[in-house]
Formats: structure tokens, sequence, C-alpha cells
């Protein structure tokens, strides 16, 4: 009974977007002067309609865009107002042209983790999530893809899922940009045609588009055209036409208005931007913005006689339950608390980690395949006196190999993740600090796990000293150089594209090689270059490794019977010939520790400058 209420009682809040004398101006490299991108534009777009934002490439479309949204707010004058409504841009979620997804999740799976991230179990009961899910899957034409994987989605399908996504918390605003891009005819004509029908329901929605269709351009209710950072037009699709004759542009007969539009403010008649902007102006192509209050009770009256429901004078639309998923109140829903978004972020990425074989499955297949053939190359190197020098060789190749492959997957990871977590995260799924905690949580077991299988294995088939301290502290070493490439990983790869950062963090790991005090030794190096040594995890892990080994008053190890003389038998014998014996295993992890944070917590307000560009 609860949920049946629930759907029929709907609330879709109407919200009208208006904007004053907006100007945006932003600094062009070595140019003393500002570049003006929006010069002084005004508008208005209202609740129950489509509106289609259009304009040549550099018209300011996607500048407008991310302004109103808020994603741009530096260089920014004039006055945007978004109803009566307090705080009313959390009532807006953005669209963003490209859809991307985890590819290990199905439909449904997304869909219910969103629904969780977005409404706390105290304003809707598990039931009744799935229930809404469903409404949305079937309205949206999805309900046959809800077992399917995200990766295997059409572009159409993907579309309309990044559109499901949002419409689970019933978002009063939407702002998409380019929605119908990289989408066939068809696709494109139904992907409009629902965004109108949701519009329909009391929604403001607004869409920039490069190059409709005439029957897809006569399915929004407003065109707002842009030419040089003008306003040129304002109106309905179907006084496009009157307004350019008006001007003495005649469109050709049987020529899409949406193409002519287009030719008119690119330059293809000549000049005729400032002419467009001031007849754009005038009062009567400037109807839209005398009509914003009755636009709302008309449609409130709309309603009303449709439905049967009275609708209160504050502007709110309510609906019956013949479309339930849009019958619903989203002033009923709460965000649950960020302690509980990062519980279910958590248990997302363990089912990433679990499902995506090349992160895991692989990586651990091929830690236990390295560490049996370093295991058989290196032999009994641990226990004869006369392989010593191998022996410490072996520290260099396992810090070496747990380093670079880890900070390889890390630098690939995160820009493969950023459109993801900018969407996400900016439509109010979570914080992004919530959101690289719950990675940091469930990353860094993997990390320990994987360090500890190639460990073992090396450590029992190299014949190392069979005691719990010494493989404890070199257990521990090694997962402290794992952790800290990963953070150095990502560092790289939320600072530079991939191809940049695989090249960068291979140069710094050969030269952290180099400082690592084995192919040079720490002795041997200028008082300088010693000193670039300090900043190099690669030096520490080796170095713990091997105070851990040979440390600690270790007995003498054994010199074969067809050996004259072994000069490395004495473990202090090694220490001092590497220039190690005054090494402190503590404070070198003491060292470790202090270097991960501090990766860490770089990557972490890099990732942040990432996700807030534009």
């Amino acid at each position: 009974m609860e949920t049946s209420k629930m759907l029929k009682n709907s609330a879709v809040r109407s919200i009208p977007i208006e904007f004053t004398d907006l100007t945006y101006q932003v600094k062009v490299p070595k140019q003393k002067e500002k570049k003006t991108v929006l010069k002084g534009i005004s508008g208005t777009f209202l609740p129950g309609e489509l509106t289609a934002i259009m304009g040549p490439s550099g018209a300011g479309k996607s500048s407008l865009m991310n302004i109103l949204t808020g994603f741009t707010k530096t260089g920014v004058t004039g006055t945007i107002k978004f109803g009566d409504a307090p705080k009313a841009r959390k009532l807006c979620c953005y669209i963003m042209q490209d859809d991307h997804f985890y590819a290990w999740f199905t439909v449904e799976e997304t869909m219910m983790l969103a629904a969780s991230l977005k409404i706390s179990n105290e304003s809707m009961h598990i039931r009744d999530r799935k229930l809404l899910i469903e409404q949305i899957l079937e309205t949206l034409k999805l309900t046959k893809t809800k077992h399917t994987r995200c990766s295997r989605l059409s572009g159409g399908q993907k579309k309309r899922l990044s559109i499901a996504l949002e419409l689970i918390d019933n978002p009063a605003v939407l702002f998409l940009d380019e929605p119908t891009t990289g989408l066939d005819s068809s696709s494109s004509f139904d992907t409009i045609k629902l965004l109108q029908k949701l519009a329909s329901h009391g929604r403001t929605i607004v869409c920039t588009i490069h190059q409709p269709s005439s029957n897809i351009y006569s399915l929004f209710n407003q065109i707002y055209v842009m030419s040089q950072g003008y306003c040129t037009y304002q109106g309905t699709p179907d006084r496009t036409v009157d307004y350019f004759k008006s001007l003495g542009l005649e469109c050709p007969a049987y020529h899409n208005p949406a193409d002519f539009l287009l030719e008119c403010v690119n330059g293809d008649y000549g000049d005729y931007t400032m002419a467009l902007a001031e007849a754009a102006q005038k009062p009567e192509w400037r109807h839209n913005y005398n009509r914003s209050r009755s636009a709302i009770m008309a449609s409130d009256k709309i309603v009303e006689a449709n439905t049967g429901v009275s609708v209160p004078s504050n502007g709110k639309l309510l609906h019956s339950a013949t479309d339930a998923f849009s019958n619903r109140s989203s002033s009923h829903f709460y965000p649950p608390p960020e302690w509980v978004r990062l519980w279910l972020l958590i248990g997302r990425c363990h089912v990433q980690i679990f499902r995506d074989w090349s992160l895991t499955h692989i990586k651990l297949l091929m830690h236990i395949l390295c560490a049996i053939m370093i295991g058989l190359l290196f032999g009994d190197s641990g226990s004869n006196a006369d392989k010593q020098l191998s022996n410490f060789g072996s520290y260099l190749v396992h810090t070496l190999y747990l380093w670079y492959t880890t900070i390889m997957p890390s630098v690939l990871r995160f820009p493969q993740e950023i459109a993801i977590i900018k969407k996400e995260s900016f439509n109010n799924w979570y914080k992004l600090r919530t959101f690289y905690l719950a990675s940091l949580i469930t990353s860094t077991p993997v990390h320990i796990i994987l360090s500890t299988v190639y460990i073992t294995i090396t450590y029992f088939m190299t014949d190392q000293p069979l005691e719990v301290d010494r493989f404890v502290k070199v257990i521990l070493s090694s997962m402290m150089v794992t952790i800290c490439a990963d953070g150095l990983g990502i560092f790289l790869g939320t600072i530079l594209n991939p191809v940049n950062g695989t090249f960068v963090g291979a140069v710094t790991t050969c030269f952290m090689m180099i400082f690592s005090g084995f192919l040079i030794l720490l002795t041997h190096m200028s008082d300088f270059m010693r000193m670039i040594s300090y900043v190099s995890p690669i030096r520490y892990g080796l170095e713990n490794m091997v105070l851990a080994m040979y440390s600690n008053n270790r007995q003498d190890t054994i010199c074969p019977d067809d050996v004259l003389y072994c000069h490395f038998k004495n473990a202090a014998t090694v220490l001092k010939s590497f220039g190690m014996e005054n090494g402190n295993y503590g404070m070198n992890l003491g060292i470790l520790v202090l270097q991960l944070v501090i990766y860490k917590s770089c990557a972490y307000f890099t990732l942040k400058r990432q996700v807030k560009r534009q």
C-alpha cells in the first residue's frame, strides 16, 4: 500500500532558469587581454519545456552549459536564477556527452547501486526501490537489457541508461550535452522524444545539439541559438523561418529550418551576427521572458484537468500513476549519510576487483609464475655463501618487480575512471573523498595479498633463513614498496595521459633503481647524489630487505666444499661491503610510510583538480 501511495502522489518541482547579462572571460596563453566567450547574453528556460542550445563550433554553447550547471565559476559575471528554491542546483543533474559506466556491472546492478547512493533506506524501502527501477527501465525501454553488462550496450541504450540513472531521484532540471552524438537517426529521434516526454511532466530540460534533422528540430519546445558569444535567436522552432525572413534571410523551399538557421549564424549568407543579436532582444522575439509564471500556471491547469489532482499555487506539478516513475516527490527523498555511501562504494569496488580478470586474476597468476621462475633462477642463493652477491641482487629484482607491476596498472587505471567519477560526484552521488577512500580501502588488501604471495614463494624457493621475524620484515617491506608504487601511479595517472604517464613512470623507476644502492653503492656516490637517493622508495625497500636478511647477528652461510674461499660468508661482511651496516630498518620503514602518505595525498588533490576540469 505504501508503494502505491508513493507512486500515485507525485511531485516534480517546477524550476525555471533565468540568466541575465551573462558574460564569461577566459585567459588566453601568451596574450595579455582576456578572451570574451559569452557577451552579455540573457535567456529563460521554462519547466515543462525541452530547450535546445544550438550554434556553430566556438559559439559558446558548452561554456553556457558549464556555467549553468556550475562546472565553470571563475571569470563569470551576470545573474543566474533557478526559480525560488533554495539550493536549487542540488535539484539539477548534468548528463554528459560521453556515456561512461563500469563495464563489469549489469544495467540492473548499476541502477540499484545508483538508487542506494541517492536514496536512503529511511526514505524508500528496498522493495519500493526495486519497483521504482523496474518502472524506469520499462519506460525507457531497457527492461530487456537489465541483465546485460554495460560494456555490451548499444549507443542508444547507453544514452537511455545515462538518463535512467539520473531519473532515480526525480531531478527538477536536466542538462544534457550533445545527447544524440554517436547515435543513428532512429535512436536520436527516440532519445529526443523521450526527453520531450520527461519535460512534459514539469521538468526543465536543456540540451546542446549540433545539427538536428527537421523531425528532431520540431520536437523541441524552445530553441536558443548562439553565435560568437551572442544570443541570435530564442523562440519556438516553428517561428524560426519567420524570424530570419524579417531580417531579409529567406529559407529555401523544402530546406531544413535547422540547417538554414546554422547556415545563417555561421555566416554562409554574410555576417548577420550583430543584426541577429539585436533582433533577438526585441519584444516580439523575446516573448518567453514574460511568460515564465504564466507558463507554469498553465501547465498546472493542464495537469489538473487531465488527472483530477489539485495543484498547489506554488507551482508544483502533481501527476497520476500513468507514468509511475515520474510520480514521486523528490522532497520525500533523502540521501544516505556519507558513511553508508562509503560502504556501498567499497562493495562496488570489491565486485569490480573480483570480476575484472586483468585487475586481479591475471595479476595473481603472473605473480605466481614469475615468483616460481625467479625462485628457480636464484636457487639456493639464500644459504649458499658463494652466491650472496646474487642473493643481494635478488632483492633488487623483488623490489623492482613489485614496484613496476603496481605502478603501471595504477597509471592506466584512473584516466579510464575519471569520466565516471566526474559524472557521479558532480551529480551528488557521493563526495570525491568518499570514492577515493573506498578505492584505498579495497585496493590496499589486494596489494598486500599479491606482494605476500610473490615474496612467500621466492623466499622459500631461494632457501632464505627460516626465521619468522626476518620473513615478516621482508613481507612488510614489500607491502610498503607496493603501496608506494600504487600511490605514485595514481598521482601520475591523474596529471598525465596514459601514454605520457607510462613513459614518466618507466623513466622514474629507472632512476630510482640507479639510486637504490646496488648498481652504484651509496658510499660511492657524491654527497649531492646521495641526497637524491633519499627520495627513492626502491632504495629504502631494498635496504630494508637486506637488513632483514643480514642484520641482528645472522649465522654464517654455508660455503660449498668445492669452493676455496667465500668472501660473503659472514652477514656483517655483506652489509659492510654494500655500505648498509649503519642502516635502520625502523627508520626506513617510517620513511616509506611517509612517502606513501605523500603520494596518496598528492594523488587525491590532483584527482580532485582533474575532476573539476571542464
